[in-house]
C-alpha cells in the first residue's frame, strides 16, 4: 500500500502514511527504511538518517536499511563510511550488484583505480543489463587506461538507454572528471 502511495502522491504523501502508520506500528523495520527513503528523496538527510538508524535499532540485519544508509554515506562523500555499509549489504546478499557499482564510484574518486576495476566487473559479472552498471565499468576501464574496453562497454551502456553519454565522453575527453 505504501508503495501505491509513494507512486502516485510522491515522497511527501507517502512520508504522512508512513508517520500516521508508524504510530500504531513502531516496530515496522521496512516502514522506518520506507520513511527514510522518502527523506532521502526530498534531501532532508538529517530525517533519512534517523528514519535509517531506527530501522537498524529494530533489525541490525535489515538489508535495505543498510544498503540505503550506504547510499546516504555515499551521497555525503563520507566514502569509507558508504563501503562498511556496502560491505555489510554484500555479507548479507552478495549477489547486490548496485553495492558493486557505487563502491566503483567510490575507489575512484579515491583513485583506486584497478580496486575501482575489480568491483565494476563483479557489478557487471552479476547485473549485465543495468545501464549504469555497464557506463560505470567503461569508466574504470579509461581510468584503468584500458581504452578499447572502454569504447565497448559505452556503445553497450549506449545500447541499453544510459542517458549520459556525453558526460561519459566528457570524462574520457578530460573536460570533467569523477575525481572530487
Amino acid at each position: 500500500a505504501i508503495a501505491k502511495i509513494y507512486k502516485q502522491g510522491g515522497p511527501t504523501a507517502a512520508i504522512e502514511k508512513l508517520n500516521e502508520y508508524l504510530k500504531s506500528k513502531p516496530n515496522d523495520d521496512q516502514a522506518w527504511t520506507i520513511l527514510g527513503n522518502a527523506y532521502q528523496d526530498l534531501d532532508q538527510n538529517e530525517k533519512a538518517e534517523a528514519g535509517y538508524k531506527k530501522a537498524l535499532e529494530i533489525n541490525s540485519n535489515g538489508f535495505q536499511a543498510i544498503a540505503s544508509m550506504g547510499i546516504l554515506r555515499r551521497k555525503q562523500g563520507k566514502y569509507d563510511e558508504a563501503l562498511a555499509y556496502y560491505e555489510k549489504a554484500l555479507a548479507i546478499n552478495p549477489k547486490y550488484a548496485q553495492a558493486y557499482s557505487s563502491m566503483t564510484v567510490i575507489a575512484l574518486k579515491q583513485e583506486k583505480d584497478r580496486k575501482a576495476l575489480e568491483y565494476a566487473k563483479k557489478a557487471y559479472n552479476l547485473d549485465k543489463t543495468d545501464p549504469v552498471i555497464v557506463a560505470n565499468l567503461a569508466v574504470a576501464y579509461h581510468y584503468n587506461g584500458m581504452s578499447e574496453l572502454r569504447d565497448m562497454m559505452t556503445e553497450e551502456a549506449r545500447r541499453l538507454g544510459y542517458t549520459k553519454i556525453d558526460r561519459l565522453e566528457k570524462i574520457y575527453s578530460g573536460e570533467l572528471t569523477i575525481r572530487d
